[in-house]
């Protein structure tokens, strides 16, 4: 593995309509993985989610995370890393509003409606990375796509 560079980094994770993979502890100290919509801005991961998640309370008991944006079929490539997560009660509409449009354009779907209909109990998790590796498997998956 490489380390990646801050703008490669933003650029790869900016063109994904993939989750992220978020992992935390939960309240019972064992792993928590869950997949979240997710932006870059700043250089800091944002994602949206719901002021009475159980991950929201995991992660003010505990704010520590591991997270991994990647898909799912080869060639493997994709980020991995560390960091801290603060819960922003501030900005969750916004970020929120952002990740709609991200993943699910300007078109209207009922889960948009709804989405936006609830988006007043929408918090921001801003994941803070200290440490972000980047692997890409593509050499040697060649001959598999």
């Amino acid at each position: 593995m490489e380390k990646l560079e801050p703008s490669h980094f933003i650029d790869m994770l900016e063109e994904k309509k993939i989750p992220i993979r978020l992992g935390c502890l939960s309240s019972n100290g064992f792993p928590c993985v869950l997949s979240l919509w997710y932006t870059i801005i700043d250089g800091k991961i944002y994602c949206a989610t719901n002021k009475n998640a159980k991950i929201v309370k995991y992660l003010q008991k505990n704010n520590l995370c591991g997270f991994e944006i990647a898909s799912d079929s080869p060639p493997y490539r994709g980020i991995r890393g560390k960091g801290i997560v603060n819960i922003n009660p501030d900005i969750g509409k916004n970020i929120l509003i952002k990740l709609i449009k991200k993943y699910l354009g300007e078109k209207g779907t009922r889960l948009k409606k709804l989405l936006l209909e609830n988006s007043d109990k929408e918090v921001a998790l801003e994941i803070v990375p200290n440490q972000v590796l980047y692997y890409d498997y593509s050499e040697r998956m060649a001959d598999i796509r």
